[in-house]
């Protein structure tokens, strides 16, 4: 009848069920008997779809797409940026927690039921033994939420380390760079900034009594000496600053030098050279002064140079001492 709604009727929709169930149960019967498992099955299948190029299509656009969707999921590490340097020793984390009535004192165990799987607890998690009250951003740290793993534990070191497996979801700091150290920095400031602290968690960096430990006064001492690195490179950033770089698979790459390279606004472009670090023993593409006196306490004065004659530079190969730009061979 015109308009009206077509529904399939309710005796095929049994005929369907039961063919589709006969037909489950037949794949069951000949991975079983023939000890072929489900993965190898669909390895099979996936392998015939892909003979045909409408279907190659289709599965390439979901595995594109499912990678894009587990790269959003992921926690994005935070970047320093110029603003983020100058003020590196602004933020400092204090030790002691001030521990007034409200505030708890809690064990592994303790904090391990405010997870996020009772509907009648608030959700917490802790960073560097502290712990917040998360619950008003449950939709992402309670149970289902793309941050739920951090509920109910203190894993300090997958907020920078992106290892978000059980072996990952600790609380030690060892070995982490200076960055990772002040990436957990930034992170207990946002928590200090945008949640309640209600407590400290028994363990790694507060006692039984609330009291911090020594090795938190170590971690909070390393990332002091952290920040006066970042300060150090923000001051060597101002002299040498990075170079505009691009990189192409067939054709390799390019740096080259602008007034505004590297972030750092400023009245000269400079050349490219390579500026070599002793104490990490690396390098990296900086854009040097080449006129007039130099901005270093190795640049030349008075002859017209600039930083050009500092110790630590190279110049790269092949490329004119006095190019704005160089090209990187593929190697």
């Amino acid at each position: 009848m015109a308009g009206k709604p077509w529904r399939l009727k309710p005796a095929l929709y049994t005929t369907t069920l039961v063919y589709v169930a006969v037909q489950v149960a037949f794949l069951s019967f000949l991975c079983s008997y023939y000890n072929y498992g489900i993965v190898n099955v669909t390895r099979w299948t996936l392998d015939r779809l892909e003979e045909y190029e409408y279907t190659r299509e289709k599965i390439k656009w979901i595995k594109e797409f499912w990678k894009d969707t587990k790269d959003n999921m992921k926690i994005q590490p935070r970047k320093a940026t110029v603003e983020d340097i100058k003020a590196s020793n602004d933020l400092p984390v204090e030790a002691e927690v001030k521990l007034g009535n409200e505030m708890q004192i809690l064990n592994a165990e303790q904090l391990a039921l405010f997870d996020g799987s009772r509907a009648s607890r608030p959700v917490y998690l802790a960073i560097l033994g502290r712990i917040y009250n998360v619950d008003k951003g449950k939709k992402h740290y309670g149970k289902g939420g793309g941050y739920h793993f951090f509920a109910g534990r203190d894993a300090t070191r997958a907020f920078v380390s992106g290892d978000f497996t059980e072996a990952g979801l600790v609380d030690n700091t060892d070995g982490l760079s200076h960055e990772d150290l002040l990436g957990i920095r930034d992170w207990v400031s946002f928590y200090e900034k945008d949640y309640k602290l209600v407590g400290v968690l028994i363990g790694r960096y507060y006692d039984a009594n609330g009291n911090p430990t020594k090795e938190l006064k170590d971690v909070l001492a390393r990332m002091q000496t952290a920040a006066e690195w970042r300060q150090s490179k923000a001051a060597e950033a101002e002299v040498f600053p990075p170079c505009n770089s691009e990189w192409h698979q067939n054709s390799g790459g390019r740096v080259w030098c602008s007034m505004k390279s590297g972030g750092i606004q400023r009245d000269w472009a400079g050349v490219p050279r390579l500026l070599y670090d002793p104490n990490t023993k690396q390098q990296r593409c900086a854009c040097v002064k080449n006129f007039g006196v130099g901005l270093s306490p190795h640049g030349a004065k008075g002859n017209s140079r600039g930083d050009l004659d500092h110790p630590n530079l190279r110049q790269y190969p092949k490329c004119s001492p006095t190019a704005n730009s160089c090209r990187l061979e593929n190697d």
